[in-house]
């Protein structure tokens, strides 16, 4: 697949701009990607689009996956706290720091392969991914 240099620089500047905009607001982590993703679509940069879809999913799914993970760690906090007995990272509150790292860390370093991969005019297929939106893309509705 030939990919365009100027497609190839756009693609490459989401993660730059989702590491810049990070420091406005969180929220625009969650908004851009699926903002672009429109765009690129609208004025027919495949790749663009692509790799804008591929951080969107990526995004939510981290965010599914540490939503899920503070549940169990929420509940074992109950536990502990209802039997009256400590587990030594839960309940000092150290495993949601620890989450916390662990997924900004991995999102992080996802972002740099997005950026490194897309000067190099490759797709970056994140491992993490549920790859939700991904799939969902080349579904059509069917006419009953």
């Amino acid at each position: 697949m030939f990919v365009s240099k100027k497609e190839r620089l756009l693609s490459a500047a989401i993660p730059a701009f989702l590491f810049a905009s990070n420091y406005i607001s969180v929220w625009l982590l969650l908004v851009t990607p699926a903002i672009l993703y429109f765009v690129f679509r609208k004025r027919s940069l495949n790749f663009a689009s692509l790799t804008a879809l591929k951080i969107f999913d990526l995004t939510i799914s981290i965010l599914l996956l540490v939503l899920a993970l503070g549940l169990i760690n929420s509940a074992l906090l109950i536990v502990a706290r209802d039997g009256e007995f400590t587990i030594p990272i839960i309940s000092s509150g150290l495993s949601k720091t620890i989450i916390m790292l662990i997924s900004a860390g991995y999102y992080l370093v996802s972002l740099i392969f997005f950026f490194i991969f897309s000067l190099r005019g490759k797709e970056f297929n994140a491992p993490v991914s549920i790859k939700i939106f991904e799939t969902l893309r080349g579904k059509r509705a069917v006419n009953i």
